[in-house]
């Protein structure tokens, strides 16, 4: 007779649930006693792996040393290698440095020369030497007491001789800058407004930066005064804008108007309703890392009205924004400040154009083809003069890229180079500069524009200027054909923004086209809206 016996789960399961929570304990306590795991941790990957995604090829008989990345290699101060007094070769922190077999000193640091980090390496043929961390990074995100962020400055003082070590500045990250990390020896510092000194015994902070260690701080300035306000460690997700190794950032942007007005037994005002619509919405992409820049714009304007009289039929609907447009830009920096670039750019618009007239009006109409044709238009009546897509204006160039300008207040870049424009006009009419003579009603004439292709030169200024809560931006395009480079075509867009809060700007928006092949008026566009942005 066999006897079985059910097994008692309770002791193991009371056994297992024991050990987990004393793991789970163990590993709590660890996270509790090294907080710097966490709030220090690097925005990069680690030494190693950096090491093994660099592709950077080593010439045979040739070596390398590597400086690890701690943020972003294009957000740190580059490496300077030297042999004796002479500097013989920098690179960008992550990548590997090519040198000859030898001895060298490496010089690593945002302070002056004399003040940064000095570490002797030892470079063999064929292998690339490791360099070990001996330094901290600080990330600083300036900031007013709204948490807006701005380009306030401030000086970094090291405690341990008392002598200025660097001047940082802060970066308008909701507009696609991105913070500059401070490479600078472990140790403690005085943060202090810029022009001060260490005994400063008002507006200062105190930030300790360990060895190996990333210290991510928020600093509070008043922008007008620079005074500072507040200041502190704060967990990199604080910030929001970590360094992305991807070198990838995103703004959004839409703005929004809706204007209504609306009249009933005024004296001296007519009884009627307007009613209006104005959407935009804005899309920037730029990828920035190492010698690549990239930027891609997609940019939607909308804008609608409708009248309604109390007595007499509504006015068609009219539009008065409508555009389209779309515009990449890459470039391959060979040196710091100059490289050759590739563009493609789109303008259109999204819905057919009509003509609104407020009296009997006579339209003629002379197609490219045919014989011309003319009709009576009622009074508040429309007639088209396109169709959706019509026109569709292609823009390529190629040339070169140059920064001119890059300050904490502006930059300022110069592009020039050989363009062609393909301006596919689809039907689109335009009117012509003279009325006909004759008694009656009035006559308004409008012809077909041929497409046509051009070659020429191109040249453009795109320029950004901040000042406090307020923006200038502008792009300035030229571009002359070679048939007819007496008659350059002007596409100018000018933005100027008071930003009210973090995210919600109030913008004046100011465009002039000028295309003399297909008429000699100035076309201007202006658009004030309110704004909310976004990024990542």
């Amino acid at each position: 007779m066999t006897t079985s016996r059910r097994l008692n789960w309770r002791p193991v399961v009371a056994v297992a649930v024991a050990i987990l929570l004393a793991a789970a304990s163990r590993t709590a306590a660890q996270a509790t006693s090294n907080p710097e795991q966490t709030l220090y941790r690097w925005a990069a990957l680690p030494a190693a792996d950096q090491l093994a995604a660099d592709v950077t090829v080593v010439p045979p008989g040739m070596g390398a040393v590597f400086v690890p990345a701690m943020t972003t290699g294009l957000d740190e101060p580059e490496a300077l290698v030297y042999q004796g007094e002479v500097k013989v070769a920098s690179g960008v922190n992550g990548q590997r440095i090519i040198l000859a077999p030898g001895s060298y000193t490496l010089r690593v640091g945002s302070a002056p020369l004399n003040q940064m980090l000095i570490i002797p390496v030892d470079v063999t043929a064929g292998n690339t030497t490791l360099v070990p961390i001996r330094w901290g990074a600080l990330v600083v995100e300036v900031v007013d007491r709204n948490n807006i962020p701005h380009r306030g400055s401030y000086e970094l003082i090291q405690v341990s001789d008392r002598q200025p070590y660097t001047v940082g500045f802060g970066a308008d990250t909701l507009n696609g800058e991105r913070i500059r990390t401070l490479l600078v020896a472990p140790g403690l510092f005085r943060i202090v407004r810029q022009g001060s000194n260490y005994r400063a015994r008002t507006d200062f902070s105190t930030v300790v930066v360990p060895e190996g260690s990333v210290v991510y701080y928020k600093l509070v300035l008043d922008p007008n005064d620079g005074s500072l306000l507040g200041a502190g460690v704060v967990p990199p997700e604080e910030l929001g804008i970590v360094t992305d190794p991807s070198g990838w950032s995103r703004i959004y942007s839409v703005g929004i108007g809706v204007p209504f007005a609306s009249t009933s037994n005024v004296v001296g005002v007519s009884n009627q309703t307007s009613l209006g619509v104005a959407l935009t919405f804005d899309y920037y992409a730029v990828y920035d890392k190492n010698k690549n820049f990239f930027s891609s714009i997609a940019e939607i304007e909308e804008g609608f009205v409708r009248i309604d009289p109390e007595n007499q039929d509504a006015l068609p609907t009219q539009k008065t924004n409508d555009r389209l447009r779309f515009d990449q830009l890459y470039t391959r920096f060979m040196a710091p400040r100059i490289g050759p670039y590739v563009r493609f750019g789109l303008l259109s618009n999204v819905f057919e154009s009509n003509v609104l007239v407020t009296e009997p009006t006579i339209v003629v109409k002379r197609p490219l083809e045919g014989a011309p044709t003319s009709g009576l238009v009622r009074a508040n009546d429309t007639f088209q003069v396109g169709g959706s897509f019509a026109p569709v204006l292609v823009r390529e160039g190629v040339g070169a890229n140059i920064r001119l300008v890059r300050s904490r207040l502006a930059f300022l870049d110069w592009r020039v180079g050989l363009g062609f424009r393909q301006n596919q006009y689809r039907g689109a009419y335009v009117e012509e500069n003279f009325q006909e003579t004759v008694t009656g009603p009035n006559i308004l004439t409008y012809r077909e524009q041929d497409s046509f292709n051009q070659t020429g030169l191109e040249t453009t200024i795109v320029g950004d200027v901040r000042v406090n809560r307020l923006l200038l931006n502008t792009n300035f395009d030229l571009f002359g054909d070679f048939d007819e480079f007496d008659e350059p075509t002007l596409d100018w867009r000018n933005t100027f923004g008071w930003r009210l809060t973090g995210a919600l700007s109030v913008d004046y928006r100011l465009d002039i086209f000028r295309q003399p092949q297909v008429t000699t008026d100035t076309q201007i566009r202006q658009n004030l809206l309110f704004r909310y942005s976004w990024g990542s």
